[in-house]
C-alpha cells in the first residue's frame, strides 16, 4: 500500500484522517477518490461519526472496491434519489431535509414512534433518542466486510473510530490494531444525541465521538507508529472554522454548530510542531555530548522517545456553500451528495497537482503542516504561514507550509 505516484507521497505511511459532519461527509468521498486515482490508498484510516461511516466503508473492502462501496452508501440513502436538474435543486434540499427530520432516512435512521420517546420519564425502556439507528447497523453489515476491520492482520487497513463514554465523559477510540471491530463500534461514534440512542458495548454506553473532539488528529499523534520513516497524514475538514459575525437568528444557529464541530486539528497540529521541535532538539543536543554520557541509560530512554517519523500533514478544509442553513448536515439529496462529492475530488486533485513542488523533507524537519481550503472567488489557497516556510527547491515558495525543525 505504499504510493510512488509523487515525491510527497513516495514510500510513506498513508493515514486518512476524516471529520465528522453527517450528510457533509459526501465531500469524502471526492477526496477519497482523487486519492485513489493518484494511486494513494490509505494504510490507516482514523475517523469520527460519518467519518467513521466513511472510514469502516474503505477499510471493511478490498482496493479496488471501495468507491464502489462508498457509492453504494451515499447514493444508498439519497433522498430525493435522483435530481431534476439545478433549477430544482433548492426545493430538492429543502425536501431532503424535511424528509430526513419527519420520515428518517432509509437504510440510515428511523423516528420512534412520538409515545415511546421518554421525553420526562421511560415507560417502555427505550434509549432516550429521536430516532432508530439499527437500519444504518444493517447496512454496514451488508456493505462493511468486519473481517477486514482487524488489523492484527498486516494485509488488513487500520481502522480507528471514536467514541465518547456517556458515565465518564472520556473519549476512546476503538481500534482494529487493538480488538476486532464490528457494526457496534461505527454507530457508537455516530451516535449524536439526542437524535441517536447511545450505543452499548461491553457493558459501557457511547455517544458520538464529535462531542469531545470532531476531528482524530490527536488519535494519530498518540498512536503513529514509530517504525516508519515518513508518515504522509491527509486530514479533512467538513466544517468552516472561519465566518462572518452573524446577523439573524438563522445565520446564528449556523455558525454556532460551525464552531461547535469545526476542527480542534489546528490545536493538535500546534502540538504536533511542538513536540517535533521539542524532538529535535533533543538529537542536537544529545549529538554534543561524549559518547560516555549517551550510553548511559537515563540518556539512551530520553533518545530514545525521539525515534520518531518525519511528518507530512496536507489538511483539506471544505469551503462553506452558498446558501447553507444550519440544517446543512442533514441536507442528504442526491444533487447535495453529487456537489459536495465533486468538491472533494476537485481539492484534493489539485493539491495532489502540486504534489511535484513538494521536496522530502531535510534532515532537521521533523514536520510540516500545509494548510489548504477554497476562497470567496473558488480559488484553492493556503493557510499556511508564509514567513516559516523552508527552501526546498525553486518552486516551494509558491507553496507556503508551517515547517518545524532545528
Amino acid at each position: 500500500m505504499r504510493d510512488t505516484s509523487c515525491d510527497f507521497c513516495a514510500d510513506a505511511l498513508n493515514i486518512l484522517v476524516l471529520q465528522g459532519g453527517g450528510a457533509l461527509g459526501a465531500y469524502q468521498i471526492g477526496v477519497f477518490e482523487a486519492l485513489s486515482e493518484a494511486g494513494i490508498q490509505p494504510d490507516w484510516v482514523v475517523g469520527t461519526s460519518v467519518g467513521a461511516i466513511n472510514g469502516a466503508l474503505i477499510a471493511g473492502n478490498p482496493d479496488g472496491e471501495r468507491l464502489q462501496a462508498l457509492e453504494k452508501f451515499w447514493y444508498g440513502i439519497a433522498q430525493p434519489a435522483t435530481s431534476m436538474g439545478a433549477a430544482f435543486h433548492p426545493w430538492e434540499r429543502s425536501i431532503a431535509r424535511t424528509s430526513a427530520m419527519v420520515f428518517g432516512i432509509p437504510g440510515f435512521f428511523r423516528p420512534r414512534p412520538l409515545w415511546t420517546v421518554p421525553l420526562w420519564q421511560s415507560f417502555f425502556g427505550e434509549p432516550p433518542s429521536l430516532y432508530d439507528t439499527e437500519p444504518l447497523g444493517d447496512t454496514l453489515n451488508r456493505l462493511v466486510d468486519f473481517e477486514r476491520l482487524d488489523a492484527r492482520h498486516p494485509e488488513n487497513v487500520r481502522l480507528s473510530v471514536g467514541a465518547v463514554n456517556i458515565g465518564s465523559g472520556a473519549l476512546r477510540y476503538f481500534d482494529s490494531s487493538h480488538e476486532a471491530l464490528d457494526h457496534r463500534h461505527i454507530l457508537a461514534s455516530g451516535a449524536l444525541p439526542p437524535s441517536f440512542p447511545p450505543v452499548w458495548i461491553d457493558g459501557e454506553a457511547y455517544w458520538d465521538g464529535g462531542l469531545y473532539s470532531n476531528t482524530p488528529v490527536s488519535w494519530v499523534l498518540a498512536e503513529h507508529p514509530h517504525g516508519e520513516t515518513v508518515v504522509n497524514c491527509y486530514v479533512i475538514d467538513l466544517w468552516s472554522s472561519d465566518g462572518k459575525v452573524p446577523e439573524t437568528l438563522q445565520e446564528a444557529q449556523l455558525r454556532e454548530k460551525d464552531i461547535q464541530y469545526s476542527s480542534r486539528a489546528g490545536e493538535h497540529l500546534n502540538l504536533l510542531e511542538e513536540n517535533q521541535t521539542l524532538r529535535m532538539g533533543i538529537e542536537n543536543l544529545a549529538n554534543h555530548l561524549p559518547e560516555s554520557l549517551r550510553k548511559m541509560p537515563e540518556i539512551q530512554e530520553i533518545l530514545s522517545m525521539t525515534q520518531k517519523p518525519s511528518i507530512n500533514v496536507v489538511r483539506l478544509l471544505a469551503a462553506a456553500r452558498p446558501g447553507e442553513t444550519s440544517l446543512k448536515d442533514i441536507d442528504f439529496s442526491r444533487a447535495t451528495i453529487d456537489a459536495r462529492r465533486g468538491s472533494g475530488y476537485d481539492d484534493m486533485h489539485e493539491v495532489l497537482s502540486r504534489c511535484s513542488q513538494f521536496a522530502p523533507l531535510p534532515h532537521n524537519i521533523g514536520v510540516i503542516v500545509r494548510n489548504f481550503t477554497r476562497d470567496v472567488d473558488g480559488e484553492l489557497i493556503s493557510l499556511s504561514t508564509p514567513e516559516a516556510s523552508p527552501v526546498h527547491g525553486e518552486n516551494e515558495g509558491d507553496l507556503p507550509t508551517q515547517a518545524v525543525g532545528s
